[in-house]
């Protein structure tokens, strides 16, 4: 049966495409049988090889970067410990200072404080002698107590001014009388025999007047105070050569040679001194001479026997030879 329907030949069919899609396979451009494109080994290779060094560079800088960290981090830890011993040894001391500073004060003001009751309370009425007896003690169990503050505010004057000590021309006669009278008297106290040497001509240092008159103080009342009663103390203040030199000699308890190359560190008291003595003290004094003298460019030296006594030299340039005020001196 025939199709009553006529297709336009100008309509678009199924399988109809435009003109332009419809090419034909370039000949030129088949694959030939058993033929290949050239492959460049070597040059990937190479470039292969170059990317492997890269890589092992990275990685070797990786792992130094890592073990430099890594060290770091332990010294680091190292460095923390240290300082965090150090920050316990300072938390130590402090609480010992404390204790010691509480321990000091109070011993004498109790001593002080029982004396007075015994005499206010009338226990010794009448007793003139025996009065007199217990209020020297008292008086000098105060003493004590002036002395341990003397040196706690010095010491605190020394931490506040260092580098920046106020020095100025010094006549020693004028710094030395003072000392002279104050430990005269004190030794007459103690029964100590007493005598002082002044040279015939004194040079003229160059320091700070409070803190010299205390090094010349404290090496005088230490001898003294650890000088048995009848024992004698000898000072001798003169010119040697272009130094003033200062030397305090006693026939006291002594210093044992073991001991003697620790007598200038601070909190420091010798055996016989804790033991034997009935002065008391912190061991402030011999540290704060020495870094006083340290400070004016001076040197100071000891010389002990156990159970003779002790020698304790001081020496400070003229101040017209650099001095106390230059840097030709040698410190203590």
């Amino acid at each position: 049966m025939k199709n009553d329907r006529q297709q336009d030949p100008e309509a678009p069919g199924p399988a109809s495409r435009p003109a332009e899609t419809l090419k034909k396979p370039d000949a030129t451009k088949r694959a030939q049988p058993g033929k290949c494109e050239p492959y460049d080994t070597a040059g990937h290779l190479a470039q292969m090889r170059d990317w492997h060094d890269d890589f092992e560079s990275r990685i070797d800088s990786l792992i130094s970067y890592l073990q430099d960290l890594s060290s770091r981090s332990k010294h680091a830890r190292v460095e923390c410990s240290r300082n965090y011993s150090k920050i316990a040894d300072l938390t130590r001391a402090k609480t010992r200072f404390t204790y010691e500073v509480s321990h000091e004060i109070k011993a004498p003001l109790a001593a002080v404080y029982n004396i007075l009751n015994v005499v206010v309370d009338g226990y010794l009425k009448g007793d003139r002698e025996k009065q007199m007896d217990l209020l020297t003690r008292a008086r000098y169990r105060v003493r004590e107590v002036i002395a341990l503050l003397n040196d706690l505010l010095m010491l605190s004057l020394l931490e506040e001014s260092t580098g920046k000590l106020k020095k100025e021309p010094l006549d020693m006669k004028g710094i030395l009388v003072p000392v002279y009278d104050e430990m005269k008297e004190y030794a007459a106290e103690r029964q100590v025999r007493f005598t002082w040497q002044w040279g015939d001509e004194l040079p003229v240092l160059f320091g700070s007047p409070e803190l010299l008159r205390r090094v010349f103080m404290n090496l005088v009342d230490n001898a003294v105070k650890y000088t048995d009663p009848g024992g004698s103390v000898e000072v001798e203040a003169r010119k040697d050569g272009d130094t003033f030199l200062f030397r305090v000699a006693d026939t006291g308890i002594g210093i044992p040679e073991e001991e003697l190359p620790k007598v200038f560190d601070i909190f420091f008291r010798g055996s016989r001194a804790r033991s034997e003595s009935k002065a008391e003290g912190m061991g402030l004094g011999l540290s704060l001479v020495k870094r006083i003298v340290g400070d004016h460019h001076g040197t100071i030296s000891v010389n002990s026997r156990f159970g003779l006594g002790t020698t304790m030299t001081v020496r400070f340039l003229e101040h017209t030879k650099g001095g106390a005020g230059g840097e030709t001196g040698t410190h203590g």
